[in-house]
């Protein structure tokens, strides 16, 4: 028992003696090694830059297109145009909003589809409806769906042809569309100059 308790002692001095001795600092000494160089900002309390409305904005009124291939090796034909307006969300979404409008011909079908860069449409899984109004005509009502993967960014009119047809002749597409716990919000298109054969 002496001989653990001598051990214990003898551990616990050597443990101590090999610690660095700091010499005691008086408050005149961390006074004078003090920088001021102000408040020190981590990555975490660093504003977050938001992108200017412009920013959001820019390439409305321009379609753009793309052709790629599926998985089978299929072409996938696109035609897209960004929307002309900021929508301004609330809180979660706040910082701004754009829409897409995109026109996509696969093997399978065509589809016009509309989807925000932030925000949640006001939607069921049934699908919902929309008043889209073409230049200075009235507004009509379409039929919308889902996502099949459940996203809620993103929605699918029934009516693609129909719309189609509208875009190639209009100037400007004006949607006006219901978003979750965000009230409803028109979202504005340019859309002279489509080009859509397929």
């Amino acid at each position: 028992m002496k001989r653990t308790l001598y051990l214990v002692w003898l551990l616990t001095a050597i443990n101590c003696s090999t610690k660095k001795q700091s010499p005691p600092q008086t408050p005149t000494d961390s006074v004078q090694t003090t920088i001021d160089s102000g408040p020190i900002r981590t990555r975490e309390t660093l504003p977050e830059k938001q992108p200017t409305k412009n920013a959001l904005t820019a390439g409305a009124g321009t379609w753009h297109y793309e052709r790629t291939t599926d998985n089978t090796n299929n072409p996938v034909y696109k035609a897209s145009v960004v929307s002309s307006n900021v929508l301004d969300f609330a809180f979660p979404y706040a910082g701004g909003s754009v829409g897409t409008l995109t026109i996509r011909k696969r093997s399978t079908g065509t589809t016009v589809y509309l989807e925000v860069s932030k925000g949640q449409f006001n939607r069921s899984f049934q699908g919902g409806n929309a008043q889209i109004r073409f230049d200075n005509g009235s507004p009509v009502s379409y039929f919308f769906s889902g996502a099949e993967n459940g996203r809620a960014n993103i929605i699918f009119f029934d009516a693609e042809q129909k719309l189609i047809r509208q875009l190639k002749t209009a100037k400007e597409m004006v949607v006006t569309i219901g978003f979750n716990s965000q009230g409803t919000h028109q979202v504005k298109f340019r859309v002279a100059g489509l080009r859509w054969d397929h």
